[in-house]
């Protein structure tokens, strides 16, 4: 009886919250003043109850961990938040079990759902306007289903306030919030450790799922752009993502001209997106190739070092880490040969753009960051298929917010950064289909030698 009472309890404080006129990636009925104080995120689904509990899709439940009173309170997430969160049940998903699981869709989450990914010069002129345009729809509609954080110092728990952000810039804030740096460490969610490759997995999963809520196209997808295809941005035109002008500047004839960065780049620690509302946001800049320590595209050699290389992570699993595909693929385990790199791979491709996209945490803002991820997820998808039997690394050496056991920040329902390890991307309802035209250069045997390094 006392259970029933605590339960009917919680249905009531749910349908006021709901209600309520509110103001992160955090759920709206989570960013109430009751719902903080109660630390407690189990919205009601449309079904009344608490995380779809009627139709039992879910539960509120308490996964989270105790808080450890970090320095940085965006450690050890979601603790410094709630401590009730929901628990999904089989196929669903999302902050409030209202959603499927990637790879399943329906309203009882029984239909399997898979797209394909292409190499986005691979779309028909009609699918490459349709992704563009629908990335547009994004960055200019609100968010109606969350709210960003902001934070003049992280180190201090009540200063955060929420505001609203369009689907685009919802995205922009999530990567802003992982990639910078916490207060006390050179240490972030989500580069720099074991963590990278999953993370920036699941980030991809979240804005398809997003814009396909948003638009209502439920096979929208991200193609992948295969950077060792070309010498140059063979991508940076205004058929896809913007000519630029010798300041950088993208050319106005297109779309992305128009474009106004979330987030201001030139923080202090502890700070996150502390001017939402800037009246003079910076626009999105590029100047592929100019900057002289990385006036080059990783090459298909780099990429076949990348892959034959056995060990997933090694100690000390952080940018120092050597002899390790994870370190190779994010480009700190960088190769000595006559390019004289400072950077490689995915590093790499972020300098070479010098701009908006070699900005870590403000990187997401150039749209070109999401079709350079798809690849970097397409590579490690064909390493894990390789390697049936490695698995996530454990050890103290590893920052606690990359650590297996950790939850992946910022993200709802709760999932460890060692759950994605055994899913690969079928199960996840996607899968990447290779270019219809043969690699110009040469094939995945090929060596760094033939490719212009050394081998």
């Amino acid at each position: 009886m006392l259970l029933s009472l605590q339960w009917l309890y919680l249905v009531f404080l749910f349908y006021l919250t709901s209600l309520a006129d509110v103001e992160a990636q955090f759920p709206h009925a989570c960013t109430t003043q009751e719902a903080l104080d109660r630390k407690t995120c189990c919205p009601l689904w449309k079904d009344g109850s608490p995380c779809g509990q009627n139709s039992n899709r879910g539960i509120c439940a308490a996964p989270a961990r105790e808080a450890l009173t970090p320095f940085d309170y965006r450690v050890d997430w979601p603790s410094a938040f709630y401590t009730y969160v929901c628990k999904c049940f089989d196929k669903y998903d999302g902050f409030e079990c209202g959603v499927c699981l990637p790879g399943w869709k329906g309203p009882n989450c029984t239909e399997p759902h898979l797209v394909e990914r292409k190499e986005i010069t691979d779309m028909n002129d009609t699918e490459r306007e349709s992704f563009l345009s629908n990335l547009d729809h994004a960055k200019h509609n609100t968010s109606n289903r969350y709210m960003i954080l902001t934070s003049n110092d992280t180190t201090v728990f009540s200063n955060f306030k929420f505001h609203s952000a369009t689907v685009y810039d919802l995205y922009v804030w999530l990567h802003y919030y992982a990639a910078k740096k916490y207060a006390d460490t050179d240490d972030d969610a989500a580069h720099r450790g074991p963590a990278f490759p999953f993370w920036h997995r699941v980030f991809l999963l979240f804005i398809e799922r997003e814009i396909r809520l948003l638009t209502g196209k439920e096979d929208f997808y991200i193609p992948y752009w295969d950077w060792t295809r070309h010498a140059n941005c063979n991508i940076c035109t205004n058929d896809y993502f913007g000519a630029v002008d010798p300041d950088g500047l993208i050319d106005k004839a297109s779309r992305f001209s128009k474009w106004r960065t979330a987030c201001v780049l030139d923080e202090g620690l502890g700070m996150i997106c502390s001017r939402p509302d800037d009246p003079s946001p910076a626009p999105i800049t590029r100047k592929p190739g100019m900057d002289p320590t990385a006036d080059t595209l990783p090459n298909m050699g780099d990429v076949n070092d990348t892959l034959g290389t056995d060990n997933y992570d090694t100690t000390p699993y952080n940018s120092r880490s050597r002899n390790s595909f994870r370190s190779k693929l994010e480009g700190f385990d960088i190769p000595r040969d006559s390019r004289h790199l400072q950077s490689s791979m995915h590093n790499l491709v972020h300098d070479y753009l010098n701009g908006t996209m070699s900005h870590l945490p403000t990187a997401a803002n150039d749209p070109l960051f999401m079709v350079h991820h798809s690849f970097v997820d397409k590579l490690l998808e064909e390493w894990l298929q390789c390697h049936k039997n490695a698995s996530y690394p454990e050890s103290g050496e590893i920052h606690k917010a990359q650590r297996g056991g950790a939850f992946m920040a910022p993200f709802f329902p709760l999932r460890t950064n060692d759950w994605y390890w055994d899913k690969d991307t079928l199960s996840l309802g996607y899968s990447y289909r290779e270019h219809s035209i043969p690699h110009p250069g040469l094939n995945r045997g090929a060596t760094r030698k033939a490719e212009g390094g050394e081998v």
